[in-house]
């Protein structure tokens, strides 16, 4: 069987949203399945050593510009965060503790918590907000305040992070496709080309 895609992001990335679509679909259309691996971006950028895009002022204002544009090109309802680059640890902490246990909704939950985040305007660095997602699948508010301070549920977050600095991500989203990163939303059309056979040379 076909090894699946690992697909490394952060709830914040707009980027990640723009991509799920056509990742999903690119999954299918091959038959692969997609390992999902929300991570904590600025720990994984301050790990390897690389600035946050949206420290510099010129970079900021392309990028916004950008993810409006992006929005329209991949058809995604977007709404631009009030606060971007928020850390959303709380929202990570809970996909780890509602997919071990159901590992069947793990598309559901990344799908449902980049969508609040990213196109119904509601932080994810909120805990009534983290609560509300919980509950829809099924969760008390007991039990997510439980599953937010566990050590195991923490743990698990670390170690995607460390993962993923491990397989090289510089940015969100970065998928791994048969030991091969490829960084960003615009790598989509290069990794169905590469999924159908396309040639894969070495750096010289």
């Amino acid at each position: 069987m076909a090894a699946p895609i690992r697909f490394y992001f952060d709830f914040a990335s707009p980027y990640a949203w723009f991509a799920l679509n056509g990742i999903e679909g690119l999954a299918r259309a091959h038959g692969r399945d997609i390992e999902w691996r929300p991570v904590l971006l600025w720990a994984v950028l301050k790990a390897q050593g690389i600035p946050a895009p949206l420290d510099t002022p010129a970079r900021r204002t392309y990028l916004v510009a950008d993810m409006v544009r992006s929005a329209v090109f991949h058809e995604a309802p977007f709404t631009l965060p009030e606060r971007l680059g928020v850390s959303t640890h709380l929202a990570g902490r809970l996909f780890y503790a509602l997919t071990e246990a159901r590992p069947e909704i793990t598309p559901q939950v990344a799908r449902a918590f980049l969508r609040a985040h990213l196109a119904d305007g509601q932080s994810l660095a909120e805990e009534a907000v983290v609560l509300e997602l919980a509950a829809a699948f099924g969760m008390t508010e007991g039990s997510v305040r439980a599953a937010l301070a566990d050590p195991t549920t923490k743990q698990r977050l670390a170690a995607a992070v460390d993962e993923a600095v491990s397989v090289g991500m510089c940015g969100s989203p970065y998928f791994v496709v048969d030991d091969e990163g490829f960084f960003g939303a615009d790598r989509l059309p290069q990794i169905a080309w590469r999924l159908a056979g396309g040639d894969r040379r070495e750096p010289a």
